[in-house]
């Protein structure tokens, strides 16, 4: 295969029973100008064996098999980036499945942006079954519209808050903007890629196109869900919420702000480790009822944006 525009990349594990349809939904994209990069990260099911019937496609430069588990979806999307010739990148996760139009509909969103290094689609949620959801995390819909932002006014008004892009598969970047960013990223499981998109948003235009052309699979077995249980979500959380106000450059009150609205939502949650986190983030969920006041106020003055 010649170099290809661009390096299509599916980390998988444990996901043998969604991997037909999603590896197919790739191959069967309109947009042909593409390598499949295939990652396994020792899946205890018969993945390979799915995957392995792919490994004659001529779409198929890459089929990796780890002998150990990494436990670590993030060091998996390194490695296929670092195979990857492609000059834009699709991180399509196992469990998810794409519409034919959504390559060549995000291609075509950074060739006619040069300045953009992200572009992204809306999701229909389903569920394991293929079964539509009426969950929407779009609160602008789905008109059909496309909108480019400038990179720091998308950290602050649509990532600082919510992480609107929400799920990788949904997503095509340019591999230039993603060799200028740190890899801090993959220490956090449960939302390091909340961080990947914010580091990205920093290198140039995001566009968003308003088309639910990705659907996004939702099932107990996800990482998120488990992190939610043991409460690495509030830890990783913490984390990126502190860097995140860093990259915009939060002043004084917008700080507060955010502490209250952080502090609002870790009230209502349960569990043994919630004392230890609250005193390992003062700054994030140790705020008093004036910050939470403060968040009430600073929404309706516009000190912190929420959607």
């Amino acid at each position: 295969m010649d170099k290809p525009l661009v390096s299509v990349i599916i980390p998988n594990y444990n996901h043998s029973k969604y991997l037909h349809e999603r590896i197919d939904s790739v191959l069967g994209q309109e947009f042909q100008d593409f390598e499949l990069i295939i990652l396994d990260d020792c899946s205890p099911d018969d993945s390979l064996t799915v995957i392995n019937e792919y490994k004659n496609h001529p779409h198929v430069s890459h089929i990796i098999a780890n002998e150990q588990n990494t436990g670590n979806t993030f060091l998996q999307w390194e490695r296929g980036i670092q195979l990857a010739r492609g000059e834009y990148l699709w991180i399509a996760e196992s469990d998810d499945v794409a519409l034919p139009q959504l390559l060549g509909t995000l291609v075509g969103s950074l060739q006619s942006n040069p300045q953009a290094v992200v572009a992204y689609c809306h999701s229909q949620m389903i569920d394991s079954h293929d079964r539509p959801m009426q969950l929407t995390w779009h609160p602008h819909g789905s008109d059909g519209t496309t909108h480019v932002y400038d990179g720091p006014w998308f950290l602050r008004h649509r990532m600082l808050v919510h992480n609107h892009i929400y799920n990788a598969s949904m997503v095509l970047f340019r591999k230039s903007a993603y060799q200028q960013i740190p890899t801090d990223y993959q220490q956090y499981r449960y939302c390091g890629d909340w961080l990947f998109w914010s580091y990205l948003c920093t290198r140039g235009q995001v566009v968003e196109v308003r088309r639910p052309l990705n659907l996004y699979r939702q099932h107990p077995d996800k990482v998120t869900a488990s992190s939610q249980v043991d409460g690495r979500k509030w830890v990783d959380n913490g984390h990126i919420l502190r860097k995140i106000a860093d990259l915009i450059g939060l002043n004084r009150l917008e700080r507060r702000c955010l502490r209250g609205r952080a502090t609002k939502r870790f009230r209502k949650e349960n569990g043994s480790r919630l004392p230890d986190i609250r005193r390992q983030f003062p700054d994030i969920y140790g705020g008093t009822p004036f910050d939470v006041v403060l968040y009430e106020i600073g929404k309706l003055f516009g000190f912190l944006h929420a959607s």
